[in-house]
């Protein structure tokens, strides 16, 4: 009996401590990043509250756009436009393309970070300084087969966007959603 109870307490603690370690995980893995100088990207989602544009600014910043898709999609995922200079403010309009090469349609959403590098390197996320007007990504599309879409991404960077910061990339990841009958 004691044999039995000494491994029940056992397997009890592990059972406790991989809970634990997996509830810290996450504030571990931002401590770990900071740490070591690795950003965090974030993925931005619209709440539905436009941030109002104000005055077109000087100071211009290169946006470049990159577009990935996830292991075994049949879409490929470009952007019209890899690189372009925005002024802060200045509302930009563009778009990427999506090209199904399968015989079967395909649910899809697109998932985005959008990572800043400054003239001290690496800045980090900087969605809070993006205002997202129009994107592909807050909703699930569908990708006809062996046809292209047009998916449009509308856009303005805040002029409250920290100073230093020049290059802001936009990177896209296209996942499957789920089959389409």
């Amino acid at each position: 009996m004691k044999k039995k109870n000494k491994h029940l307490i056992i397997l009890s603690a592990v059972s406790v401590g991989m809970f634990g370690l997996a509830y810290a995980f996450v504030p571990l893995y931002e401590a770990f990043c900071k740490l070591v100088g690795i950003p965090i990207a974030k993925v931005a989602v619209n709440d539905g509250v436009s941030r109002p544009m104000g005055a077109i600014q000087d100071r211009e910043v290169t946006i470049r756009f990159i577009a990935h898709e996830a292991a075994g999609v049949p879409v490929d995922l470009e952007p019209i436009t890899r690189k372009v200079k925005v002024r802060l403010n200045e509302p930009l309009l563009t778009a990427y393309t999506a090209q199904n090469n399968d015989t079967e349609g395909m649910m899809g959403t697109a998932i985005h970070t959008m990572i800043a590098l400054s003239t001290e390197g690496e800045f980090g996320d900087v969605s809070e300084y993006v205002d997202l007007q129009q994107c592909f990504c807050f909703e699930e599309q569908y990708y006809p087969p062996q046809e292209e879409v047009s998916l449009p991404l509308s856009f303005f960077v805040t002029d409250d966007l920290p100073e230093g910061i020049h290059t802001i990339n936009f990177s896209y990841t296209l996942f499957e959603s789920e089959d389409v009958e």
